[in-house]
């Protein structure tokens, strides 16, 4: 990857990487309990959002890709939290729709666990949450940029649609490193790791 990508290289990396991603997913087992098959789906529904920004994004849609920053970043924290963190009552709770909505204590649970002690996420949501509101619900980060003179029409930095490019990407492999180490196949997870390194996306080892 080049020190300052372009953003056409960037949104061929994120094709790359989809492609990549369910070449390796195709066939790998499925465990059979129900708490690991509820976060493997909301790893899956992470893949699908970051199918949807890539796609949103390769199409001029600039305004539905940023919409699903937070999505990808919370359903993935959510996918750990059930996968690592939530007890039996928690997850019968969730599966009725009924479990605590306090993304907060379930983001401090997830960095309690060894793998994300870092503090990365949470520093995360600390510097983009407030952006990460707007841009999802139609606030002045998303509105002002459909602005271009006295035009109405998409009006994004390259290297903000590159960030997003790349969140997509980093949390897309971080999803994938998660589904493959619960299915015992830690040689994928190696691969992905190596990913994150060659796509410069900065994330330590072992924070998969």
């Amino acid at each position: 990857m080049s020190t300052n990508p372009t953003l056409e290289q960037t949104l061929q990396e994120s094709r790359d990487l989809h492609t990549w991603i369910f070449v390796h997913l195709d066939g790998v087992p499925l465990p059979k309990t129900r708490r690991l098959l509820l976060a493997i789906s909301a790893f899956d529904v992470v893949l699908d959002y970051f199918t949807g920004i890539t796609g949103a994004i390769e199409k001029r849609a600039y305004g539905s890709g940023f919409a699903l920053v937070r999505s990808i970043f919370e359903t993935f924290v959510r996918a750990v939290w059930l996968k690592d963190c939530a007890s039996d009552e928690e997850l019968a709770a969730f599966e009725r729709d009924e479990y605590a909505r306090n993304f907060d204590l379930i983001l401090s649970k997830v960095e309690g666990l060894p793998a994300f002690k870092s503090g990365t996420l949470s520093d995360l949501k600390k510097q983009a949450w407030a952006a990460m509101n707007s841009y999802t619900h139609g606030g002045i980060h998303q509105i002002a940029r459909r602005v271009k003179g006295n035009a109405i029409d998409p009006n994004y930095l390259d290297e903000e649609i590159i960030e997003v490019l790349r969140m997509g990407q980093m949390f897309a492999l971080l999803a994938f490193i998660q589904i493959v180490q619960v299915s015992g196949r830690n040689d994928l997870s190696q691969l992905a790791i190596q990913k994150l390194y060659e796509l410069e996306l900065f994330v330590k080892k072992g924070s998969g």
